[in-house]
């Protein structure tokens, strides 16, 4: 095997890049790509719809506040276009200057921008090092038969048949003419160029449509309408243009949209008057890939590693002013949730500022509702969550231990059950609820099995359900779908163990986690009074 064919078989070679150009050079139309200088400007380019993404060597230079003089070396700007090419699915073009040298250093170019997956590379005819097109000054410009010879060596060095190499002809920018320009684009042609790139920086299109005119389609045609923008890309394409490039413009709209915001924080002394106009956090999340790196936690890590979010709503007014022990049920909440391990944490509150809530919790309103029942937490919620959700009742006191057992069992749905004392009262108003394991003189056998809930009721049951449930991504879908259901049908305000019921009806298992202490419920002030008297001295 050849060095070569080492190279493009590198794990991580985004396959598929080149022969997905070549197939829109096939299709009517233009193809439109755009320029960007990282993988995020490389995402945004094709969120927002283009064919491919431009690897610019102007914006990649500019980014690191240099002059597009071939400051930087080859080896900074491939990684930069491989890195763009590992982000997005369309194809990737690199900007490759004057090819870094002469013809061997464009055959190892070449070899290294294939293997890093670009779909082509585009090479300039001037001297090297060269300088970018639109300063004025010196453009100078290759002899014919030595640029020649580097299409030549490019197209030798590839491995495979699709990589694209594109002659850039500079005639027109260096002012030699339209003449040159053809004659130097016939001779690439003739070297074994796929396409030529004819570039213009006048403002009139017109030296550049007498050259498609003139070039009557030889090779594809690639133009850049940095100068000329007022022609469309359908004329241009009309005229016989293929590729448009529109090189440079997210770089030089990032710097006035960077410069704007970073101006009127400094003038105005906060963000509130830019938060409008900027992106939101969830949005970089998602440009990022959150959603998917979360997936791949909640598949591959340990238990021990699983992402963790508990959701729990702002309860009624207790008896007995802001709470227990001098905190609110909230802040004793989130303090045994932190304990647990568990630091992600929304909580859903239908009041109007004046309430207390611990620092570092994600807060959402809920206008209108004053104590939130279950299915509006649940919908109140992230919906998209691919760790394990703990949904908390709310007026619950509990210690880290037994969440960290719900924790521990990781099934799509599990709940926390208190077996300590099964009520036996029929009008007890507690949520009992009945098991799948029996009971042998109030002592339960599970065996190999795993026991789960049948059935969530008042009165006599196999145990008591403290209102705290884990759930999965898949748990936590099939929740939301069910409070869905319940607020489309206006029925009711239903809690965490009616929501529970319907998951088992519509044949979900709900994993039973069993526990004898370690919770309390807040129903009343004689409940609120016990509680104080437990956790005076324990919590501060």
């Amino acid at each position: 095997m050849r060095a070569e064919n080492v190279l493009a078989q590198t794990p991580g070679h985004r396959v598929g890049g080149a022969a997905q150009l070549r197939a829109l050079f096939e299709r009517p139309g233009p193809v439109r790509i755009v320029g960007a200088h990282n993988a995020l400007g490389a995402r945004l380019a094709e969120r927002a719809g283009f064919d491919g993404v431009w690897s610019s060597g102007l914006e990649v230079s500019a980014s690191h506040a240099l002059p597009d003089a071939d400051i930087l070396t080859m080896t900074e700007l491939l990684e930069v276009a491989r890195s763009m090419a590992a982000a997005v699915a369309v194809p990737v073009v690199a900007d490759c200057d004057a090819g870094y040298g002469n013809a061997n250093n464009v055959m190892h170019m070449v070899r290294r921008y294939e293997a890093a997956g670009i779909a082509a590379v585009s090479i300039e005819d001037k001297r090297f090092p060269k300088m970018n097109s639109f300063i004025p000054g010196r453009q100078e410009l290759a002899p014919i038969t030595e640029f020649a010879g580097k299409i030549a060596a490019a197209k030798s060095a590839q491995v495979g048949p699709d990589l694209m190499v594109i002659a850039r002809v500079e005639a027109l920018v260096a002012g030699w003419g339209l003449d040159e320009a053809l004659r130097r684009a016939e001779a690439y042609a003739e070297a074994g160029a796929d396409a030529v790139l004819i570039h213009a920086k006048g403002e009139s299109p017109e030296p550049v449509l007498e050259f498609l005119r003139q070039w009557q389609q030889r090779l594809p045609v690639v133009v850049v309408p940095t100068t000329y923008h007022t022609i469309t890309a359908e004329e241009l394409s009309a005229a016989g243009a293929k590729l448009v490039i529109y090189a440079n413009h997210g770089l030089r709209a990032s710097i006035t949209a960077v410069s704007e915001t970073f101006e009127a924080i400094l003038r105005d002394g906060r963000t509130s008057g830019i938060e409008t106009r900027i992106a939101e956090l969830a949005t970089v999340f998602d440009l990022q890939g959150m959603a998917a790196l979360q997936q791949a936690e909640e598949r591959f890590l340990s238990r021990a590693g699983r992402r963790l979010r508990a959701v729990l709503a702002v309860g009624s007014d207790l008896p007995g002013g802001s709470g227990v022990d001098g905190r609110t049920v909230t802040e004793l909440q989130c303090g045994s949730l932190r304990r647990a391990g568990i630091d992600n944490i929304t909580v859903v509150t239908g009041r109007d500022g004046g309430d207390v809530h611990p620092a570092g919790v994600t807060l959402v309103h809920t206008p209108g509702l004053e104590a939130p029942a279950t299915a509006e937490v649940v919908l109140s919620a992230a919906p998209d969550f691919h760790g394990h959700t703990l949904v908390v009742a709310p007026d619950l006191l509990f210690d880290p231990e037994p969440l960290l057992q719900l924790v521990a069992d990781g099934r799509d749905i599990a709940a926390l059950i208190d077996v300590s004392a099964a009520s036996g009262d029929p009008g007890d108003s507690r949520t009992s609820v009945t098991m799948a394991a029996g009971a042998v003189l109030g002592r339960r056998l599970k065996g190999t099995r795993s026991n789960s809930v049948t059935g969530f009721g008042t009165g006599p049951g196999d145990g008591e359900f403290t209102g705290i449930a884990a759930f999965s991504g898949k748990g936590w879908a099939a929740l939301r779908e069910a409070a869905e259901k319940r607020h489309a049908e206006a029925d009711g305000e239903p809690g965490l163990a009616v929501l529970l019921s319907d998951l088992i009806n519509a044949g979900w298992t709900v994993d039973a986690v069993e526990i004898a202490s370690g919770w309390a419920e807040l129903r009343n002030e004689e409940d609120v009074r016990r509680a104080e008297l437990l956790l005076t001295g324990q919590t501060r």
